[in-house]
């Protein structure tokens, strides 16, 4: 028989933890947000802790929580822990830290969502160097005279 681990509701959490988005509207009343708030910004409609039996959006429970694999039960905190005036040991300003989901050490929660969702400038298409002269380059982009005459194509190109 398997050991479910169960949460008691937190009508107080519920009743401090009300937030709003595009989907939980405050004319609606919002939503609850995740307990892991800080770093998702996901808002949980009213009845999740009915279906679910705790506060963590589906993104936090899978990446940070309880899960079994085929072969190993991986167990992660689920709720990270947040810590005032810390200093972060990546960009070494001191500010609001966060705790790793498998282990003590702290974050600061930008380097935090750095290190686990990615960087958003990596994710971005490359910034064609000479702006006024990029529709006619997409017009006749395989001229080899743009790689030539443009320096910065060649390397706007390779990325």
């Amino acid at each position: 028989m398997k050991n479910i681990v169960t949460m008691e509701r937190d009508f107080s959490y519920e009743i401090n933890n009300i937030g709003y988005d595009y989907q939980y509207p405050e004319e609606d009343g919002g939503g609850i947000k995740c307990k892991n708030y800080e770093i998702c910004e996901t808002v949980l409609p009213k009845w999740w802790f009915d279906c679910k039996a705790n506060y963590l959006c589906v993104n936090c429970d899978m990446m940070f929580g309880t899960w079994k694999s085929s072969e190993h039960i991986k167990t992660g905190k689920g709720i990270l822990e947040i810590f005032n005036n810390v200093e972060c040991p990546i960009c070494l300003e001191i500010k609001k830290n966060i705790s790793q989901p498998r282990c003590e050490h702290t974050l600061c929660i930008d380097c935090f969502k750095r290190c686990y969702f990615g960087d958003e400038t990596t994710e971005r298409e490359p910034i064609f160097p000479y702006l006024d002269i990029e529709d006619e380059y997409y017009e006749d982009q395989f001229n080899p005279k743009w790689e030539n005459d443009y320096t910065l194509i060649k390397s706007y190109n390779e990325e």
